[in-house]
């Protein structure tokens, strides 16, 4: 499950983790010396039927240059606030169907955690974000635009905020 969480934060961010801007080589260059930026890559993963879609679905991860900060930290030193960058590329898969959609998820995502176990994600540009069943609109999503996700400390999600677009991978390829 732990896996599963940080998968999807990277993305998006992913996955749960979760996801990441176009800018990802400039951010090297740019940014690059005492900025505290280091790479990030997002896993393949793999979601059995019931998690976030009423099928298992597989994304296998393309492209991946992205890069991830912690600007700030809880007194035991773990992330309070982190910043993830860069470019990624997925093609989900309905596994039962064979179905399949390409999509990118190059945006910038913030990560605020609130130690209580609860997380709020605020994305720009594109990203990718994973609601498990038992949340109001499960499914993974590929966002475009301002977005904000939060997850609570329950294991619950909802986007509380949608300026721009919101793609749920499960009904596109149901």
């Amino acid at each position: 499950m732990k896996t599963f969480v940080k998968a999807l934060a990277a993305f998006g961010a992913a996955l749960m983790v979760a996801a990441v801007p176009a800018t990802a080589a400039s951010a090297e260059t740019t940014v690059g010396g005492n900025s505290g930026w280091v790479p990030f890559q997002t896993p393949s993963f793999t979601l059995p039927a019931g998690v976030a879609c009423s099928f298992e679905l597989h994304g296998e991860v393309v492209y991946d240059h992205e890069f991830t900060r912690v600007l700030e930290t809880f007194p035991d030193g773990s992330p309070k606030v982190q910043e993830f960058q860069g470019a990624l590329g997925v093609v989900f898969t309905n596994v039962e169907t064979g179905g399949s959609a390409r999509r990118d998820g190059s945006g910038t995502l913030r990560a605020t955690r609130d130690g209580d176990g609860g997380t709020e994600f605020v994305f720009q540009g594109d990203g990718i974000a994973g609601i498990l069943a038992g949340s109001p609109l499960p499914g993974v999503y590929v966002v475009s635009g301002h977005n904000v996700l939060v997850a609570h400390p329950d294991g619950s999600r909802e986007f509380t905020v949608i300026h721009g677009t919101l793609e749920n991978m499960c009904q596109t390829l149901a």
